[in-house]
């Protein structure tokens, strides 16, 4: 897992942070995602790992638990 994406994943996990800051995070982390998918790279498990953790959430806003949802749907292997 690259330095970036544990930012993001800090960022979209921290309830500290606006709302705004966390979908923006969740945004460039598909877009990073979608780049290991062109270099056809497997995606980072801990990636994945923490895209289901937010999906599955009780306290995670709505809209951050339906992008998580569908970019485990879309790159999960």
């Amino acid at each position: 897992m690259t330095p970036e994406e544990k930012d993001l994943i800090q960022t979209i996990r921290s309830e500290k942070v606006d709302l705004k800051a966390r979908e923006k995070a969740m945004t460039r982390l598909g877009e990073l995602l979608e780049e290991t998918f062109i270099l056809d790279l497997l995606p980072d498990k801990g990636v994945i790992q923490a895209l289901a953790t937010t999906a599955a959430s009780k306290v995670a806003p709505a809209s951050l638990k339906r992008k998580a949802k569908s970019l485990l749907k879309a790159y999960k292997i």
